[in-house]
């Protein structure tokens, strides 16, 4: 991993322009109390009315989902950024990004590593939107991805059956499971656990709050033999101007990024 100064500032320069971009095309339809009211009601409906997302998309009007992409897509890049910078995560070279949403997971991961060792993306989610979202970012950012449409959890099991090669893969679901019916999450363990023992390695990323990963624990006892690293994150909060107005302006002020993760490496 790159850690000069001379790379986080061009790191710095480029999500700084995507942000821009972001906001070129996803809100101008909306005027800018509309677009912080949405911001707003999105975090309500991931803290507050969670329990309702299996059955309720928080993507479901265009406000949200503008917010998503404008707001959220470049705090989630920052947050898993400096995750795997903590890690000292590296070497991986393909990712598969299960629940992938607009591709958080997946451009982060490429900005972590050098230009010449960037890993192949895979990104896996249900929502039509958000894969086509993922392919403008990482057109944006000027890399491949392959996006495949349907259940994180039919999808790991596939590859359970094909002949995937798993050294230096890494499988990522960044705030994805704990959208997941608990029958559904209660097959994906045990599937994700026999892709590590082929190889793959896991990185399971999820909000700080307790109340939304009732889960967390027998995840991190059941990983613990395998051995797990488990970390709670508390990362400087240092966002680009665009990002830092929107973040004011809806009422956040943050002055951190939380989250925690479950780290399995991968062999190879």
């Amino acid at each position: 991993m790159v850690n000069s100064s001379a790379h986080e500032s061009l790191d710095v320069d480029a999500i700084d322009r995507w942000i821009d971009a972001l906001l070129e095309r996803h809100a101008a339809a909306l005027t800018r109390p509309e677009l912080l009211r949405a911001i707003r009601a999105l975090s309500v409906r991931y803290v507050e009315d969670r329990a309702r997302l299996p059955e309720r998309s928080a993507l479901d009007t265009a406000g949200k989902r503008a917010a998503f992409a404008c707001y959220y897509t470049p705090l989630h890049v920052l947050t898993v950024r400096g995750i795997l910078a903590g890690l000292k995560a590296a070497g991986v070279r393909e990712v598969f990004d299960l629940g992938c949403g607009t591709g958080a997971a997946s451009i982060a991961w490429s900005l972590a590593a050098a230009s010449t060792t960037r890993p192949r993306r895979t990104g896996v989610d249900v929502h039509p939107w958000a894969l086509e979202e993922l392919r403008w970012n990482c057109r944006w950012f000027d890399l491949r991805c392959t996006t495949r449409r349907g259940s994180l959890v039919a999808f790991v099991s596939a590859a359970l059956r094909s002949r995937l090669d798993l050294p230096r893969t890494v499988w990522t679901a960044a705030w994805s499971i704990n959208e997941l019916l608990a029958a559904d999450r209660d097959r994906l363990l045990p599937a994700l656990l026999d892709l590590h023992t082929r190889g793959a390695g896991l990185l399971v990323i999820e909000p700080l709050s307790r109340r939304a990963i009732p889960w967390w624990d027998a995840w991190r006892e059941a990983l613990e033999p395998h051995g797990v690293r488990a970390d709670e994150w508390k990362l400087p909060f240092r966002p680009p101007e665009p990002l830092a107005e929107l973040d004011d302006a809806a009422g956040f002020r943050r002055d951190h990024l939380g989250a925690r993760s479950l780290w399995l490496p991968p062999a190879g």
